[in-house]
Parts: structure tokens; C-alpha cells; sequence
């Protein structure tokens, strides 16, 4: 029998042991998550509903993740939520127990290379869609612009919040693309602050999503108290089949794919994602996890019962979808940034 060294016997018992290991590594990534506090990220304020279907998934996620570890929401505002998404880029852990919250424009806002962005919105682990959230220009029941074809032949004065805020993006992309007339008031805090100007007769129109309208005032729609005049958006939304999308509006082919851009934030709406560069198994778990939840017809009462709106995606398809929003032509991107200052 050959001479084996103490050495050479050391690594032999490695070796097994990493062999005959009884739990495999997929086991291992849920055993990691048993008894562990999570924490997740919202680039936004209490109140909206970035924080509502935040606490939403902090509240019934746990369910679907082994171990049923606790989930705490904590929120960081600022920059439209570009804050917190440098914050999950590159301070966050990465160990698979912080998860995000963060704004459905930053793709965008990434595209028109903002000095502010120090993330990539690709390599950010994307676990799931609760809802796609369509932004929409609207006016009050005493102005005369009831459509967007009265907005092409008069000046409205519409509310928003701060230059480089979609508030104030998506109206001044129409004027230059679609030739409306809007006169924007800049300056309100939040799409609430625009509403309450609106209501209050300091401008005509105001900046909202229709899950402001269908499920917060829906009396408003009810009563016709507001005209809706334009979706930012791709498409339209099947409950306003009348209003026309953004996209429709594009007179060229570069006009086309420069809104097409802008309107993809629509489609990120609210969505759970993690920091880049987390154990591929982990992120696996928890996109597990998500799916799980969002097929489960438990939690499609919940969302009924609360008036939330419901359109998921899987974390695949929002990884992809992110992809093709931030693969676009130089030229497109070059004509995007030049609209978006100028």
C-alpha cells in the first residue's frame, strides 16, 4: 500500500466532505434566509404607493421565503429615488437579505445619463412586478381643454413638481413632439401637491396615475370632474381605451423611439429587485418567493380588497424588459437628452 502523507490525507478528508455534503447548494440558499431580518429599500416618502405596495410585500412575502424571515421597510427618499438606487448599487449588502423599492422612471433617467446615476439598472437582480403604474396628464371639469386636441390649440396651465420630474418630462415632450401647449407650473411637492393645485383652481390640469383616479378618486372619473387627456405610456390602458398613449403620437421614426423611451417607465411600475452581484441561488430563492406570491389567488384578494391595482410580471421578464428600455440607438439617446433640456 502506497505512503500517503498527513498532508496528502487532510485533503483527501476535504475532499470528501465537500462531496458527500448532505444538502445540495440550491438547499443551502433557503436554509440562508431561516431567522433572518430582511430589509427593504424605498426610494420614495410614506404615503404613495411606492410605500403601499412596499409594505405590501414586506407584510405577505415572508409567507412564500423558507424560514418565513421578517421583512422592514425603510425608506430613502430623494432625487426621484435615484438616492436609494446608488444606495442598493453600491453600499447595500449583497448577500441576498436587502431588497428595493425604487422609481419606474430610473431606467429612463439612466438612458439620459444623468450626472446623479452611479447604478445600472441592468445588473440589479429584478424579482418581480406587482403592477405596471401609467402616468397621465389630466385637467378639471371648469377647463376648457377637454382633450389633447384642445391642448394643441390653447395654453393650459398644469402643475408640477420639479424640472427633470416626469411631472414636468412627459408635458414638455409633448410640446415639442406633439405640438400641445401646456404651460408648466413647476414646484408642487409630490403628484399630490399637483392634484390639490389643480383642485384649488391655481392651474388648470394637474400630473397623476390612473391608479390615482380608478382606485383613490374614483369619483372623479364617476362624475367627470377630470378630463384625461394623454397616457405616458406605450400602450393604452384597457380601462381608457379612448385616451390616446404617448407613443401614438410620434410623426417620425425617431420621434417614435424617443417616445416609445419615455413610455417604457410605465411598464417598470412598481417592481421588487435586489443589489447587483447577490449568489445567483439566492436571487433564485427569492424570485421564487415573489412568483409564488403573486400567483397565489390568496393574494389576489388581498390586492382586491385593498383597490390595488394588478398586472405582475416575473423577474425574468422584468430583467429583459429593462434590457431592451436601455438598449437604444446613440442617436436616439442622443435626441432623448436634447429634448429632455432643452
Amino acid at each position: 500500500m502506497p505512503h500517503v502523507s498527513l498532508y496528502g490525507k487532510i485533503v483527501v478528508i476535504a475532499l470528501a466532505a465537500i462531496v458527500f455534503t448532505p444538502h445540495a447548494r440550491g438547499q443551502s440558499a433557503e436554509e440562508f434566509f431561516k431567522g433572518k431580518p430582511m430589509s427593504l429599500i424605498v426610494g420614495y416618502n410614506p404615503g404613495g404607493s411606492y410605500d403601499v405596495y412596499s409594505r405590501l410585500a414586506a407584510q405577505l412575502l415572508p409567507k412564500y421565503l423558507p424560514g418565513n424571515p421578517t421583512i422592514a421597510v425603510k425608506h430613502m427618499p430623494g432625487v426621484g429615488s435615484v438616492k436609494a438606487a446608488n444606495y442598493l448599487f453600491g453600499q447595500a449588502s449583497k448577500d441576498g437579505l436587502t431588497i428595493g423599492m425604487i422609481g419606474q422612471q430610473l431606467a429612463l433617467t439612466q438612458a439620459l445619463r444623468d450626472p446623479a446615476v452611479a447604478y445600472d439598472m441592468r445588473r440589479f437582480g429584478w424579482l418581480g412586478r406587482f403592477t405596471p403604474i401609467i402616468e397621465v396628464s389630466l385637467t378639471w371639469q371648469t377647463s376648457p381643454t377637454k382633450s389633447i386636441a384642445d391642448a394643441m390649440t390653447r395654453d393650459t396651465v398644469m402643475a408640477a413638481t420639479s424640472a427633470g420630474a416626469t411631472t414636468e418630462m412627459m408635458p414638455s415632450l409633448m410640446n415639442k413632439l406633439a405640438g400641445t401647449r401646456f404651460k408648466i407650473v413647476k414646484g408642487y411637492p409630490g403628484t399630490t401637491g399637483t392634484l390639490l393645485a389643480m383642485e384649488r383652481g391655481e392651474t388648470e390640469g394637474a400630473h397623476a396615475t390612473l391608479e390615482n383616479l380608478l382606485f383613490g378618486r374614483p369619483a372623479w372619473l364617476r362624475d367627470k370632474t377630470v378630463n384625461v387627456l394623454v397616457q405616458y405610456a406605450q400602450r393604452r390602458h384597457p380601462q381608457f381605451a379612448a385616451v390616446p398613449a404617448m407613443v401614438e403620437f410620434g410623426k417620425t421614426s425617431s420621434d417614435k423611439q424617443v417616445l416609445n423611451l419615455f413610455g417604457s417607465t410605465a411598464e417598470v411600475g412598481r417592481a421588487l429587485m435586489t443589489p447587483p452581484d447577490i449568489p445567483a441561488d439566492r436571487l433564485a430563492v427569492l424570485r421564487r418567493a415573489v412568483a409564488a406570491m403573486l400567483a397565489d389567488p390568496a393574494f389576489r384578494a388581498e390586492m382586491d380588497k385593498r383597490n390595488l391595482e394588478f398586472g405582475p410580471m416575473s423577474g425574468d421578464d422584468l430583467q429583459k424588459l429593462i434590457e431592451q428600455t436601455l438598449d437604444v440607438p446613440p442617436d436616439i439617446v442622443t435626441r432623448s437628452i436634447e429634448l429632455s433640456r432643452s
